[in-house]
Order: C-alpha cells, then structure tokens, then sequence
C-alpha cells in the first residue's frame, strides 16, 4: 500500500511543537512526522515534488521532438534497418529527457500556493507520511492535536 501524507494546519508554531509531542505519545515514528513553520519555500514540499502529468507530457513531448528529429534525419539516409531504428531510439531518449524535465514543479503551482499563503501568514503545518490505510488515524491525531484544517495529499514526503 502507497504512503501518503497528512498535513495539519496549526494557528501558530508553539501549537505545531505541541501536537508533535502529541503525535510521539500516539506512536506516530519521528521519522515520519514533519513541521513547516516560518519557512515559505519548504511548505511547497508539503504538495510533493513530483507531478505524475507533468511527467507524461514532458515524455510525449519529448518523444514526438525525439521521433520530429528521427524523422528528418532519416531523410538523408537511405538505410531500411538504420532509419526506424534510429527513429525509435530518439523517440526513447526524448521520452526520457523529457519524463526527466517534467518531474519539476511548473503544472503544481496551485497546489503549492494553499500552503505556501498558510505559512507566510504566520501559521504552521504538521505533516504525518502513514500508510495510505492510516491516515484516518493521522487526521484524527492532528485534529485532536489542535489543527484548524487537515488534509491528504498523494505523496509520500515528509518535511
């Protein structure tokens, strides 16, 4: 079963370092249990930095510019063998790069915001990476804990 992770918001990060010594009595591993208070750029993390679409249409893209250059270098050699294969191999590399270049962050810039504005406006989030059939428990430990919101996100990070 995937992990996921469970975030809580906290009104401020006193009421952040009080629920994580909730969570350590609950039996929630320290490893596995994160605080984000007064750092912007590390609540983007929250969301994960990994986008699933953004990975495939950096592929297809980089598949078609792959296949695009296969094809026009085929032009100019006359080899039966030699062009689709050299096709299909750019088509791969291509694919590669660009599954590679779609793992940034460019298609998730509104997930990233919700925490990013949550952070800079004083709050502080806990996060809690469980098993995908724990984080009931998760959200009813951070809501016990104090969190004025609680949410799953489908990564598996933790900050």
């Amino acid at each position: 079963m995937a992990d996921v992770t469970v975030v809580g918001v906290f009104p401020h990060d006193d009421a952040a370092r009080g629920a994580l010594r909730q969570l350590d009595e609950a039996g929630f591993p320290a490893d596995r249990v994160g605080i984000v208070a007064g750092n912007v750029r590390q609540a983007r993390e929250v969301a994960g930095s990994f986008s699933p679409r953004a990975a495939m249409i950096g592929a297809v893209i980089g598949a078609l510019v792959g296949l695009g250059l296969g094809v026009a270098s085929g032009m100019s050699v006359n080899n039966v063998v030699a062009t689709p294969l050299g096709m299909l191999m750019l088509a791969i590399v291509g694919a590669f790069i660009g599954g590679l270049a779609g793992r940034g962050k460019a298609l998730k810039s509104h997930e990233y915001e919700k925490y990013q504005r949550v952070v800079d406006k004083g709050d502080a989030l806990v996060t809690i990476r469980c098993a995908a059939g724990e984080q009931e428990r998760a959200r009813t430990a951070l809501t016990g804990a104090g969190a004025t919101a609680v949410r799953v996100e489908g990564t598996a990070e933790t900050v």
